[in-house]
């Protein structure tokens, strides 16, 4: 069978990550599911940190292989 790598979507992963933000500035929730979204937006940010370290290598190997 045939398996299919799920590609990243940065824009899409920032955005939940700022829609993730909004909720806890615009209502109250109980602390059981504010913790919930707060280990959801830690992942997030570690998932969108790494992602941005992976392009910036690409870049940099670019860089090195045209300069």
């Amino acid at each position: 069978y045939m398996t299919t790598k799920k590609t990243f979507n940065f824009s899409e992963k920032f955005t939940d990550l700022e829609e993730l933000v909004a909720s806890f500035e615009d209502q109250e929730i109980d602390l059981d599911k504010a913790i919930k979204k707060f280990e959801e937006g830690l992942k997030l940010a570690h998932d969108l940190k790494k992602h941005l370290k992976l392009a910036e290598n690409k870049i940099e190997t670019l860089k090195q292989k045209f300069s």
